[in-house]
């Protein structure tokens, strides 16, 4: 059930009446248990039998590590259980393919039926929130909790059930503890408003734009090639963290507290800086559960190296079954041990942030991420390493007369672009456009969102687009 559909706004309204009529705790984590199971059935129902199957198992688990007796038994049955989910509805029909490839290469033809295999939506997500449940109950940062229903609605709550973000139970469980009540604040209904403009008005309409060039790109000059990366690094930022502002406002209004997710990546100096701003949650997972427990830092410059490679290799497969989001990871992890090897944040540290070198050390790595989304984006390799080619190998050629783009497609798309850009600058300037709003009065907040209500319509796209990381 999208946020962007009219689905959802009747099942969030029904939602709040429910718990308008209803004053017991209690009985609130009931409803908020069913609503986020019915939230997730509405794309297949019998794949909500996994997320109880995840829930038991780490509320067992979970129990069975705080009494002492075999912990690290146990947490390997919580790491089974929830990477074998993982392994067999994300990465089993990848691994078969390439099996099957490698045996025909070799001259052999496999005589098995290839399995068609579902990936069900969120199962990234929720696996990764009940699996580091039990670590942080065997490291004794937590302790388990003693209500199953508090877990239960913990590991299924709807806002970040299928994207994100990432919320661990040290950060949810204690919000279950307290007395909660609805807040339609400013913060929140601004950000649901945020997230909404980003997701339909910027992210899809440039996606049509995006999967035209990208499905062809050899129709196209490097310039054209050019626009259409950095429509999609636009793109998959609007249409991620919209969706997260939508769950942080959601959340907001029935009385939880989310951690952000995303902040102003495209303002990020180096690697590292990208990876604080971007996907936040998950970045802080795949250090302390993957790098941490690698090593870190602790092991000498050669395995802090292979830490780093290896947890942004996983990290890219974590997004997806396919080589292309390997090779995504490969050069983030690569570029990540370069700035390191280089001590390059130190030096980007003493300069002035206006300077010349601070400049075009911004404008040289934020062409490598542009560059690393045309990775991320173009599964088929063959138009990945053409796009990729005229990427880098800039052809000057700007004639754009008879290359199958209308007009009026092509210059809303650069409106887009230039509505996004200013958007940006001005969020950076003021650090963060909804802190702006929130100082506006309720009358101002009404008038301004009818008028840009009014002129977004013209721009919402007839077909409805899926949101990019429910994918993974």
């Amino acid at each position: 059930m999208p946020f962007n559909s009219v689905e959802f706004l009747c099942f969030f309204c029904l939602l709040l009446l429910l718990l308008v009529w209803t004053h017991k705790d209690q009985a609130q984590k009931i409803i908020y248990l069913i609503a986020s199971y019915l939230f997730y059935m509405w794309w297949n129902p019998v794949f909500i039998l996994l997320i109880i199957f995840s829930t038991a198992v780490d509320f067992f688990v979970g129990k069975k590590i705080a009494d002492g007796a075999y912990k690290k038994r146990w947490l390997w049955v919580s790491i089974c259980a929830n990477l074998g989910l993982l392994a067999f509805f994300k990465y089993f029909g990848f691994f078969e393919e390439n099996l099957l490839w490698l045996m025909r290469s070799m001259g052999s033809e496999p005589s098995w039926t290839s399995l068609n295999i579902i990936l069900p939506v969120g199962i990234s997500f929720y696996t990764f929130q009940t699996m580091s449940y039990s670590i942080d109950i065997y490291r004794g940062n937590l302790k388990p909790t003693k209500s199953f229903l508090d877990f239960a609605v913990f590991v299924s709550f709807f806002p970040q059930l299928v994207a994100g973000p990432i919320v661990r139970a040290s950060e949810f469980l204690p919000q279950l503890e307290v007395k909660r009540s609805l807040d339609f604040s400013k913060l929140n209904l601004i950000l649901i408003g945020k997230g909404l403009f980003k997701k339909v008005i910027i992210a899809d309409n440039l996606a049509f734009f995006v999967d035209r060039i990208f499905e062809n790109p050899e129709l196209y000059p490097s310039a054209i090639i050019w626009i259409a990366a950095f429509c999609f690094s636009i793109q998959i930022y609007c249409d991620f963290s919209g969706y997260t502002d939508i769950a942080i406002g959601v959340a907001g209004v029935l009385g939880f507290k989310f951690p952000h997710n995303f902040n102003k990546p495209y303002f990020a100096v180096s690697p590292s800086d990208f990876w604080r701003r971007w996907h936040i949650t998950l970045s802080r997972w795949l250090r302390d559960y993957l790098y941490i427990s690698l090593g870190g830092n602790r092991n000498g410059t050669y395995m802090t190296y292979r830490n780093l490679f290896l947890t942004m290799l996983l990290g890219g497969l974590w997004h997806g079954a396919s080589w292309n989001f390997v090779l995504w990871g490969f050069l983030h992890g690569f570029i990540l041990i370069v700035y390191r090897f280089f001590k390059l944040d130190a030096f980007i540290k003493s300069w002035s942030k206006f300077s010349l070198p601070s400049i075009l050390n911004y404008l040289f790595f934020q062409y490598f991420v542009i560059l690393t989304w045309i990775t991320f984006r173009v599964e088929d390799f063959d138009k990945m390493w053409l796009s990729l080619k005229k990427f880098v190998l800039f052809d000057f050629n700007f004639n754009f007369a008879n290359l199958g783009i209308g007009t009026l497609q092509f210059f809303s798309t650069v409106l887009l672009l230039l509505v996004f850009c200013l958007i940006h600058l001005h969020s950076y300037r003021v650090n963060g456009v909804e802190n702006q709003w929130r100082k506006l009065s309720w009358s101002t907040i009404y008038i301004a969102s009818i008028f840009i209500g009014f002129l977004s319509y013209f721009f919402i796209p007839t077909q409805e687009m899926p949101f990019i990381y429910f994918q993974f």
